[in-house]
């Protein structure tokens, strides 16, 4: 079993908070479902059961590539129903923020940050949606930029549209 705790939120007013608490009880009941796993080890690119994983130019892996079963397994930490692993996360809400940046995740100190403006405008789903695909940076997994072709399947988007498609049903 994984659980997700919320280490740090700065920046965020009472009101804001709630809507993080609301987003984290969302998140650890899918990711300990059947849906999540169900929708990871089903996920396809191309028509085949895999991620997108970024190449050189040279045609070598810049992402390392993994099967859908060891990207679940990297997500949920190879927990299984009698174990809990916890995942902290570390959560900033800044000023503003323009049209095309939500968030992003500083790699150093394993910190979320997300832009007010989105974050207000964000329904549940998909708040619930960035915190995955962040936390997914964390893990390891990279994607081009957003203009770039295959990056909605990458881990970090696909994982998170996973989660945003669950909570809908919450």
């Amino acid at each position: 079993m994984i659980k997700v705790n919320i280490a740090t939120a700065k920046g965020f007013n009472p009101g804001e908070l709630k809507k993080v608490e609301v987003a984290k009880q969302v998140l650890n009941k899918i990711l300990n479902n059947e849906k999540f796993r169900d929708g990871v080890l089903k996920f396809t690119t191309d028509g085949l059961f895999r991620f997108h994983y970024r190449r050189s130019f040279l045609g070598n892996y810049i992402d390392k590539p993994y099967t859908n079963k060891q990207v679940y397994e990297i997500i949920t930490q190879n927990s299984g129903e009698d174990e809990i692993k916890q995942v902290d996360l570390n959560l900033e809400l800044l000023p503003g923020g323009d049209v095309d940046d939500l968030g992003y995740t500083n790699p150093d100190t394993k910190r979320i940050y997300t832009h007010r403006n989105w974050f207000n405008n964000l329904t549940l789903p998909e708040y619930v949606g960035h915190l995955t695909h962040e936390w997914c940076h964390q893990l390891g997994f990279n994607h081009s930029n957003r203009l770039a072709q295959h990056v909605e399947s990458s881990v970090p988007f696909g994982v998170g549209s996973i989660t945003e498609n669950i909570t809908m049903d919450y």
